[in-house]
């Protein structure tokens, strides 16, 4: 029930998904051609962002996004989806937050609260450092790290694992008009196409006293979408990690690096300099398609570790993640020159190695590049002759012979063409992502939950841990930061 009388099932009855979907950014999509309905996303240059799209379904009432078979109406899909409302401030509640989109769509004034009701996020101001002033963690200065102590302290997240990450956090205040100021601890959201670009901030509050409770969400005019917060304490790129762990949030992150790390403490030199230099990311909530697309895309070499929570919504985005991996092949549109994206495209099915390529009907040559298409062409007139030599019992053995070795020839030089033109080799696999799910322990939701449950038993009463009974010398931290160092220069 909302301050004005209206209950949940007014909002169902008097308003559509469309409505909710305008409101949080989408656009309708003219030139889709589908039966239903379909609202796509745009990035700030105007252009769509691959991935990010819902479809309506049951006469406008719900929506879902493929490839995830989860359909939404208008109270799930503000629920799910905070981050692209504008009254989606700090200490806002899921039902408090839908009361406040749909009676403003509905343009029922709310007591007491209208003056908090601003713009919709669609029309916001785009992110930009320049509005947040950015306090950072040095780990040669002790005063810098006594701001995120309470930030950190109740997630049981110990200085040794600030320092490995400090390069990936920071306190982000910003001024509002009314003249107040928030501090969050921020992580920053960056593209992976383009990591040296920050497009918004995965947000934590400061939890209360009693440790509970604590704002989270994403900065306003964050690219939701695409952007992700990635990490390594060794400097890895994507580009070169052999390992990527993905979860939820960038607590689970350091959460899981702080068990592991400790787990192999003294035993496992080796192990521990992998876990250095892998890279960890958090989706900052429910992963995207677009930004699991562009993970996958931007890390050809890494084995994909996927930490997403203990629970029936980590389990699907882990089977989501499983599907775009499937489908962002060797041979996906973001890998392949656009030449070849015609004739890729013109298979029914998924091509899952190279010797899928070659079993094409006549027609489909025409989408090949005109280069290539020469080379079919051929290769088609050499084994027509081939196949009239063979059956014919006017023709020689010997030219039967040299017509058969004429059709291997072209053959040979259409497949290397190819081959090359897409880059790939001879026989390789074309879904070569390698997936490894990565489960906290029985009884445990997440990997924050499993430090906290595990920090608590071992000391009762108390987070402290045998890393963390005496904070580190100066001297050590010089260390770490040398450490740090030299991984990121490798």
């Amino acid at each position: 029930m909302s301050g004005n009388g209206l209950t949940y099932d007014d909002f169902l009855n008097r308003l559509g998904i469309q409505d909710v979907l305008l409101d949080a950014g989408y656009h309708l999509n003219k030139r889709d051609g589908l039966r239903y309905p379909s609202y796509v996303r745009t990035d700030s240059d105007g252009r769509r962002v691959r991935g990010d799209k819902f479809i309506v379904t049951q006469n406008g009432k719900c929506c879902f996004q493929p490839p995830q078979q989860k359909v939404y109406n208008v109270i799930s899909f503000i629920k799910e989806h905070p981050e692209l409302f504008a009254e989606n401030k700090s200490g806002v509640s899921a039902d408090r937050l839908v009361n406040l989109v749909c009676n403003r769509l509905l343009n029922q004034p709310i007591e007491d609260i209208s003056a908090r009701i601003t713009e919709p996020r669609k029309d916001s101001k785009p992110f930009s450092l320049n509005d947040y002033d950015i306090h950072k963690f040095n780990p040669q200065d002790r005063e810098t790290q006594k701001k995120f102590y309470p930030y950190f302290k109740y997630r049981g997240i110990d200085l040794y694992t600030q320092y490995a990450f400090h390069r990936y956090f920071c306190l982000a205040t910003k001024h509002r008009p009314d003249g107040l100021s928030f501090a969050n601890l921020s992580f920053p959201l960056v593209l992976p196409k383009e990591p040296d670009k920050t497009v918004g901030f995965e947000e934590r509050g400061r939890p209360k006293i009693d440790g509970s409770g604590g704002y989270k969400g994403k900065a306003e005019g964050s690219n939701s979408s695409e952007g992700l917060w990635i990490a390594s304490p060794g400097g890895t790129g994507l580009k070169e990690a052999k390992s990527v762990y993905v979860f939820e949030s960038a607590y689970d992150a350091m959460a899981f690096y702080q068990l592991r790390m400790g787990q192999d403490k003294g035993q496992d030199a080796g192990r521990q300099r992998d876990f250095r230099s892998a890279v960890y990311v958090s989706t900052g909530g429910n992963p995207g398609v677009g930004q699991m697309q562009g993970l996958i895309n931007a890390a050809p070499q890494a084995t994909f570790h996927l930490g997403f929570d203990n629970d029936m919504a980590g389990k699907q985005f882990a089977a989501n993640f499983e599907d775009i991996a499937r489908k962002t092949g060797l041979v996906s549109p973001d890998r392949i020159p656009a030449d070849m994206r015609p004739f890729i495209e013109s298979f029914d099915k998924p091509l899952r190695t190279t010797k899928d390529l070659f079993g094409i009907e006549d027609e489909q040559y025409a989408a090949l590049p005109k280069p290539l298409q020469e080379l079919y062409r051929k290769y088609d007139s050499a084994m027509e002759e081939a196949m009239e030599y063979h059956y014919s019992p006017l023709v020689c053995k010997e030219d039967k012979q040299e017509a058969t070795e004429t059709m291997n020839k072209t053959y040979r030089n259409f497949k290397t063409a190819l081959l090359e033109r897409l880059h790939l080799q001879d026989g390789q696999d074309l879904y070569s992502v390698e997936i490894v799910r990565e489960m906290p322990s029985k009884g445990y939701k997440d990997f924050n939950d499993e430090l906290l449950g595990k920090m608590q038993l071992s000391q009762a009463g108390g987070f402290k841990t045998d890393r963390d009974k005496t904070e580190p010398t100066m001297k050590e931290q010089e260390e770490n930061e040398q450490r740090a160092t030299t991984f990121h220069r490798r």
